[in-house]
Parts: C-alpha cells; structure tokens; sequence
C-alpha cells in the first residue's frame, strides 16, 4: 500500500514495454501526467514497423516513424492517458481485469490495491535485485484470474515505487514494463498541421 500511495504523488514517468504480441512489440513511452501529455514510439515486429504517438485526453497524434517528416495524422478519442489517470484514481478493478499492455492502458501500471485487498491472492517476496542500477524487492503475485494468475513486481527499496512489472511466467511472459525518470521534466510538444480523417476534407490543427 506504500506503492500505491506513493504513485499519487507522481506526476511524469517513462515506461519501457515489451509484449509478444503482432511478432514482438516494444513501446518506449513518456507521460507528462500534469500537463496531460505523453510520447510514445512503438515497434512492432511483424510486419515491420515503427509509428510514433503523442496523446493528449481528447486527442491521438500519430505518424509513421519509418519514414523522414511524415505527416502527423489525429483523431478525436477519450481516455488517452488511462496511465495518468490511474496514478491518481488508483487502479479500478473492471478496467484491470482486461490483461493487456500498451502504452494507452491502465494495466501497465501494477494495481498494488487491489493485489493486496483480492481475497485468494498470494503474495511473496522473492528477495532483491538491483533494475537499471535501482535496488528493488521483488515480490510474487499469485490471484484468481483465469487468463494470466502469476504476476511478478519490483519495488523501488527506497522510494517504493515499481521499477518492473511482468504478467505471466517470467520465463515466457505476456508483458513485460520497466519503469523510470519518475518526476522527470518531459519537453513534449503538440504537433501543428496534423491532419483529422473527414469525409469531405481533412481539418488542420492549428
């Protein structure tokens, strides 16, 4: 419960994700939280291909990343920083359930809540290990879910916050996220003359 006190108190953060979902994808992402903003390029292995994002709460900007001053394209869309929103809200058990990591979710936040209020959830410490030069405990999360019931989270020995999180067996896991540059100062910008799919023609945001 420490953790989860301690993610209030957050306000930017970086998130390294990896899942073997589409042949392999890796998303490096940055979260702005207070200034409802975040960055991200994701790369996905089958097909090849990279795209870059940069989402506020209302609005999705995306381009292709694989190509030299691709046009940006947006679209009009709810709920772009769920990460955010959790860091705050805490973690709300129906949206938790869904075992899915992308950079646009809640879930790649650990919901340390409700693992340790879940009747049935068994929680052991596995002992400690230094995760990029940050010394971490890790500890074993066994619960009731159907899908994916082994989780696995390191915990930041001194601040208390996650610095990795992983879903499913460790020896082949579903998702994989790595935390950092917690209250770091992002420069991220809007784009300007990004393009809004329209049936008659496309708006420019200005």
């Amino acid at each position: 419960m420490q953790s989860e006190t301690g993610l209030k108190n957050v306000r930017s953060f970086r998130a390294h994700i990896v899942t073997g979902e589409d042949g392999g994808t890796m998303t490096d992402a940055e979260y702005q939280c207070d200034k409802n903003i975040a960055h991200y390029l994701e790369t996905k292995g089958n097909p090849p291909s990279k795209t870059e994002f940069i989402a506020t709460e209302t609005v999705l900007f995306h381009r292709s990343a694989d190509m030299l001053d691709a046009m940006w394209n947006a679209e009009r869309r709810p709920a772009n920083l769920r990460a955010c929103t959790r860091l705050v809200d805490g973690p709300d058990k129906k949206k938790m359930g869904v075992r899915y990591f992308s950079a646009d979710q809640e879930r790649i936040v650990p919901p340390f809540s409700l693992y340790a209020t879940e009747d049935g959830a068994t929680i052991t410490p596995m002992g400690n290990e230094a995760v990029d030069g940050v010394s971490s405990e890790i500890w074993k999360v066994e619960d009731k879910a159907l899908t994916i019931p082994l989780h696995t989270i390191w915990i930041g020995t001194i601040d208390r916050l996650p610095t990795k999180y992983v879903e499913g067996d460790s020896a082949k896991p579903r998702g994989i996220v790595t935390f950092s540059g917690y209250d770091e100062q992002f420069d991220i910008q809007l784009p300007s003359g990004a393009q809004f799919p329209k049936e008659a023609a496309p708006e420019l945001l200005r």
